[in-house]
């Protein structure tokens, strides 16, 4: 086993979200602040006892200094000792790091998203549109008049990788199309959702194809929100009034995909893999221990990839695994007959928070908070957040009974 000095000596002790939109008609500044006083509020703590900061998000509260400042100080926070930038899954294991390496000692971590509806304008009518278009990694055109091919950061590459796995291991479409499934129908559980509407793996293989064969229904929907969460010590965690919910494992991986847009790498090489086993490895735990699974869903084919990469199955079996997996009484995955996937509906159902509200759902459920979704006796989740290209993080939460 690998080194693990970190197991299980660190928890998450404060959880807040804001309410989930279309168009909350709110600034970044105004949702990191609502997540960011939820979150204390919840952890029981003093916000003067928040010494380190980490924020992330597409388009987050100013990203750098300036962003940290306006936070800390709307926050009404004296000092801090650290801060740092981040994005998906890389914020909350910075965040850790931070607390365990005793840069700072309780640190708040906040993530926000913003539809932008100006995304799908013209250079000439929206200001952002134009530095996008001077600066934008995959070219400043994609999604200008459609905005189902909404980010700068497109789809294009990951509906690559769906034509490429198909065409690897010779399957369909059918992994993808109950991932869709499960996550809308756990999303119609969950009153935050932005979209409740259950939909079936029919209603998937009838919308609208975007980037073939990527449908509507693979992509993740655009919302504005906001995120947070406090980290500090097991050792503090033991005297606050909250469950503490435990940091057992963690891993950042990345692999030489990241330097392009290119899928020059195989299968089992991107870097979900490279995470997923640097978290194994590091884990008292297995696959067959967890009692939630919680792969992120930008598209439906990094949900897949996570799935395979935690060792579910074996690549290419997704497809499969699903179909035996299949709860049609609630049109969700039940993996080998007990762990459960995305209960809060992900990016596909929720709505787009950048992998921050995977985190929030999997502290809540181990809590025992959900209410009437709460999946009894939840002890163990698991957290895959991230790209293909970059910033991908494997996270493995516990409790005490």
């Amino acid at each position: 086993m690998a080194r693990n000095p970190l197991k299980d000596k660190l928890a998450v002790v404060g959880v807040g979200s804001t309410p989930y939109g279309r168009d909350l008609q709110r600034s970044e500044l105004s949702l990191g602040l609502e997540a960011a006083v939820r979150a204390i509020t919840d952890a029981g703590i003093d916000k003067q006892q928040i010494d380190g900061i980490c924020g992330s998000g597409m388009t987050p509260l100013a990203m750098g200094g300036a962003g940290f400042l306006s936070l800390q100080g709307a926050l009404g926070i004296d000092e801090v000792t650290w801060v740092k930038n981040g994005w998906l899954g890389s914020a909350f294991v910075y965040a850790a790091e931070a607390v365990f390496s005793g840069l700072c000692d309780t640190v708040l971590v906040v993530q926000t998203y913003m539809r932008n509806p100006g995304m799908s304008r013209s250079a000439a009518a929206d200001p952002f549109r134009a530095r996008a278009a001077q600066f934008g990694d995959v070219g400043g055109d994609v999604g200008i008049e459609d905005f189902a091919r909404r980010w700068l950061h497109s789809g294009e590459p990951y509906a690559g990788w769906m034509r490429r796995y198909m065409a690897d291991f010779g399957v369909g479409p059918d992994a993808f199309a109950r991932m869709a499934v499960n996550n809308r129908s756990h999303a119609a559980r969950n009153p935050a959702a932005v979209m409740r509407e259950p939909i079936s793996l029919e209603d998937y293989h009838q919308s609208r194809l975007i980037w073939d064969p990527m449908r509507m229904l693979d992509m993740d929907v655009p919302v504005d929100c906001g995120e947070a969460l406090v980290i500090t010590t097991a050792e503090r965690a033991r005297d606050l009034p909250v469950k503490p919910v435990y940091i057992h494992a963690m891993s950042l991986g990345g692999t030489r995909v990241g330097e392009f847009y290119e899928n020059t790498l195989g299968w089992t090489e991107n870097a979900f893999w490279v995470a997923m086993k640097g978290l194994w490895a590091r884990s008292d735990l297995k696959v067959d221990d967890l009692d939630l699974f919680y792969p992120y869903d930008g598209y439906t084919i990094d949900a897949v990839a996570q799935t395979e990469a935690a060792g579910f199955c074996k690549p290419g079996e997704a497809g499969d695994l699903f179909r035996v997996s299949w709860d049609p009484s609630a049109d969700i995955l039940r993996l080998n007959g007990r762990t459960l996937v995305t209960t809060h509906g992900g990016g596909l159902g929720q709505g787009r928070a950048g992998g921050a509200n995977f985190y929030a759902e999997a502290v809540r459920q181990l809590r025992g908070q959900e209410g009437e979704r709460q999946i009894p006796g939840a002890a163990t989740a698991l957290v895959g957040i991230g790209s293909f290209f970059h910033d991908p993080s494997a996270v493995l939460l516990r409790t005490e009974g």
